[in-house]
């Protein structure tokens, strides 16, 4: 059985769990008074966190604002039209007068401050379980809002006593912040480097959630490792102690900006927040201009991935003793059940390519009868580095001569060349255009050149103003030729950065060159082996079109951002590899093309459009979109041919509603245009957000355990199955590249805080926990469920170009890189579906 963070709520306990709510339903009235405030900088309202930040300020409690789309159908009939929430008493005095200060600071004195006169009386204390509707054999449905702030009560009672931790005399206190969240707050408890110049607390978080098939609530827990950056550099957030134990910490925006008569940087808190703690005559908050080097009372916390002396993670033994932890806390509680499906094999993953490289069958899924790989590189370092690579892809030596034009063969279709062009990589060249014009790169209908170039780059090393990367991948993109790049330390690095070792130079040399093949469309044949493997049960016994469906927001901070849309398509064959293709949707063609083209045409335009979206209209303009591509899929060469959908369930979830758990099957779903005409449309919906699958800490089995009893024991390379669901859902668990690795199971052993001396220089090296996918089929078609997770699962375990698994199946993992490596990617910051 596997254990993880994922907890079923008993509906007879979800009362004293959940604890109570106080509401302030906000009418029609304060809504368009709320609608006529002015904008905040692009938006197209002002943002509710601005306001419930400074309530939150100003009492020191949990306060939430949410808008009508938050709110049930039952509120809006009362009239609601915003709703204001406490988990704690009603607010005091200080409502009104917060509120007041903080529209005249939005207003800048400017105008009348209205809102709080339209503030009602709160309603009475009311239980969360009040808001929860219960159904047999179906989730349970509540307001937005209900999932957004009911795990506070939760993470309150879980602070009740400290954590301990084996092997450590002390065990952690834990302190409730404002956002929810729980720190090993103790100055005692923080991580810290050697040098006593890098700092990492231990957060605990917890969300409210359903689960496909369990008619209860679930609430999944999850713990990490936040930087508190001391200085405040890159910080976009801070906490801040106000010296009560009892209390909890205040978690805020942090303002940076550049003190130019000083030329330093500086902090600073929203005014906004600043004006209401002196309207509520309380002790004023300010981030001096230089704070302690070691965290105390006030923690900026480190926004994004940027160089830190201490590596992320917690570890696994820290993660088995926070389920004991809640486990002993929360009793009323109970741990999903995952037992191991026995119909679903996997085979052993074959790691590298065979001998040769790919066979010459692998290049056919190209579309191409010939691929050249061509190595740009400036350096000796890259360009040996390179050439090691591709020797053992060949299973011999390869040396192509820089000035030569022949190439060297790998097989029959696969060949190399080389070109020493140090100009054309180098960031502070302006023109590049007329340097790639010289290297004469192009490829032809029946030759596709795929580029390998070196780039300059260090994670600590500061970004170059002119970035050599996106510019050459737009305009090779132009060139119909798809690029991968390998990156090479600067002579110069930052005093605390170190250049990195061989091994991590070897395996990023190794991933770039799997990378390039991958966005060449190049398949092999493990893939084909693992999926029609003679003796596994349920194996891939038919034709098939396996077709993945990305879409994401590109954050761009304007009112309507762009939505990427990305589609893969998997051609495959039981019976051989040659004709097997990759294909993806160009929008730039308006068709299905091969994987290299439609990669590259996505890398030379603009990414995503405002035309789609996933707001009523445009999501509906989005579906009929996705029907329109899978139908010109479906013609011509692919008629009749099985289809199998993959889509993410966070991200489109909202455009197709039958992919909610609470309308599982019963809205629409991808590939209902194709259903309805009577193709054979199977649709499998993938999860992979820890927060809302929990994540796994443990297996109880007797074959290959631990000797340490203490120690948890790592997934099986398995599939298990949801016990308690009413509907066909898998998780397929795992551990990571890194934990692996050898000495990768330090965090199985030890945790950050009871590392032996001679092991602290693992301080510095990520950590990572077991791993999760949920595989849920929520349309089968003619396929029998079970033989649709176990391809979901081999398709994962067995990747198209990697040496290991990747977090998506084929199609849904190829399209998901391919947004990721186009020149203007901006991850979004904001949740990509909010019904749960």
């Amino acid at each position: 059985m596997l254990i993880t963070l994922a907890y079923r709520i008993p509906r007879e306990n979800l009362a004293d769990l959940l604890g109570t709510v106080t509401a302030y339903p906000l009418t029609k009235e304060f809504a368009a008074v709320w609608g006529d405030l002015p904008r905040t900088g692009r938006r197209s309202r002002q943002p509710y966190s601005a306001l419930s930040t400074g309530l939150v300020t100003a009492t020191g409690q949990p306060v939430r604002l949410f808008g009508e789309e938050d709110l049930d159908d039952g509120e809006r009939a009362t009239g609601s039209r915003m709703l204001l929430l406490t988990t704690d008493n009603a607010l005091d005095y200080r409502l009104r007068v917060a509120v007041r200060a903080w529209e005249r600071h939005i207003r800048k004195g400017e105008g009348t401050a209205e809102l709080a006169d339209f503030l009602p009386e709160p309603d009475i204390e009311r239980s969360f379980a009040e808001f929860m509707t219960f159904r047999p054999g179906m989730v349970p449905t509540a307001p937005n809002w209900v999932f957004r702030t009911a795990a506070w009560q939760i993470t309150r009672q879980l602070a009740g006593e400290p954590l301990r931790v084996d092997g450590r005399r002390s065990p952690l206190a834990l302190r409730m912040d404002t956002d929810g969240s729980l720190l090993a707050w103790d100055r005692r408890d923080l991580i810290v480097n050697r040098s006593g110049s890098a700092f990492s607390m231990a957060r605990v978080s917890a969300r409210l959630i359903t689960r496909a098939g369990v008619d209860d609530a679930v609430v999944c827990f999850d713990a990490h490792l936040s930087r508190v950056s001391p200085q405040g550099h890159w910080a976009k957030h801070v906490w801040i102690d106000r010296g009560d134990a009892g209390k909890t910490v205040l978690r805020l925006p942090l303002l940076r900006s550049l003190d130019k008569q000083t030329e330093r940087w500086r902090s600073d808190l929203n005014p906004a927040i600043v004006k209401i703690l002196e309207a509520c005559q309380l002790l004023p908050l300010s981030i001096p201009d230089t704070l302690p080097d070691v965290p105390d009372l006030i923690r900026p916390h480190m926004a994004g991935s940027r160089f830190h002396a201490l590596g992320s993670g917690p570890g696994p033994r820290f993660m088995l003793r926070l389920h004991e932890h809640i486990v002993r806390m929360l009793p009323g509680l109970v741990p999903l059940t995952y037992e191991t499906d026995r119909r679903i094999k996997l085979l052993n993953p074959v790691k590298r390519y065979p001998v040769g490289g790919p066979p010459a069958a692998g290049v056919g899924s190209t579309g191409y009868e010939r691929v050249t790989l061509v190595c740009v590189y400036s350096t000796p370092e890259a360009r040996q580095r390179m050439l090691d690579e591709l020797g053992e892809l060949a299973g011999r030596p390869v040396s192509p001569d820089p000035d030569s034009s022949t190439p060297v063969a790998i097989n029959d279709r696969l060949d190399i060349l080389a070109r020493h062009c140090p100009d054309l990589l180098a960031h502070e060249t302006a023109n590049r255009a007329a340097l790639l014009d010289s290297l004469r790169l192009s490829s032809g209908p029946g030759h596709l050149v795929a580029a390998w170039l070196e780039t300059e780059y260090h994670p600590a090393a500061e970004r170059p103003a002119l970035d050599a990367k996106p510019h050459l991948r737009r305009l090779l993109g132009h060139l119909g030729i798809p690029t991968q790049f390998l990156a090479t330390d600067p002579l110069e690095l930052p005093d605390e950065a170190s250049h990195r070792s061989a091994e991590t130079k070897k395996h990023a040399a190794r991933a770039a060159l799997r990378d390039l093949l991958r966005s060449s469309g190049v398949l092999d044949d493990r893939l084909l082996t693992a999926l029609t493997g003679e003796r596994l049960p349920n194996r891939l016994d038919r034709r098939a079109l396996l077709v993945g469906i990305h879409m994401r927001r590109q954050q761009t901070g304007e009112s309507s951002s762009p939505l990427v849309l990305i589609m893969v398509a998997m051609y495959v064959d039981p019976d051989a590899l040659e004709p097997w293709r990759a294909l993806v949707y160009s929008d730039r063609r308006r068709a299905w093309v091969r994987a290299a083209e439609g990669t590259a045409d996505f890398y030379a335009g603009p990414i995503g459009t405002t035309r789609l979206g996933r707001s009523q209209e445009k999501a509906e303009r989005t579906r009929e979109e996705v029907e329109d591509r899978l139908r010109a899929l479906c013609t011509v060469t692919h008629v009749d041919i099985p289809v199998v959908i993959f889509a993410d369930t966070r991200s489109t979830r909202t455009v197709w509603p039958g992919l909610q758990d609470s309308k599982l099957g019963l809205g629409p779903l991808p590939g209902d245009g194709l259903h309805e005409r009577g193709a054979d449309v199977a649709v499998v919906r993938l999860s992979t957000d820890i927060k809302e699958i929990g994540r796994p800490v443990t297996r109880r089995e007797k074959a290959n355990m631990p000797k340490d009893p203490l120690q948890p024991a790592a997934p099986d390379r398995k599939v298990y199955r949801l016990a308690e669901s009413g509907v066909n859902s898998w998780l397929l668990a795992g551990r990571s590249v890194t934990i692996k690795s050898k000495g990768g199971d330090r965090g199985a052993r030890y945790t950050r805080w009871t590392l032996p001396t001679e092991l602290r220089s693992e301080l510095r090296v990520p950590w990572h926990a077991y791993t999760a996918r949920e595989i849920l089929v929520v349309r089968s078609g003619t396929w029998s469920p079970e033989s649709l997770a176990a391809l979901t699962a081999r398709l994962c375990d067995q990747s198209v170009s990697w040496d290991d698994r990747t977090t998506l199946p084929g199609p849904l993992h190829l399209a998901t890189v391919i947004d990721e490596d186009h020149p203007e990617y901006r991850a979004s910051t904001e949740d990509e579906g909010d019904e749960v």
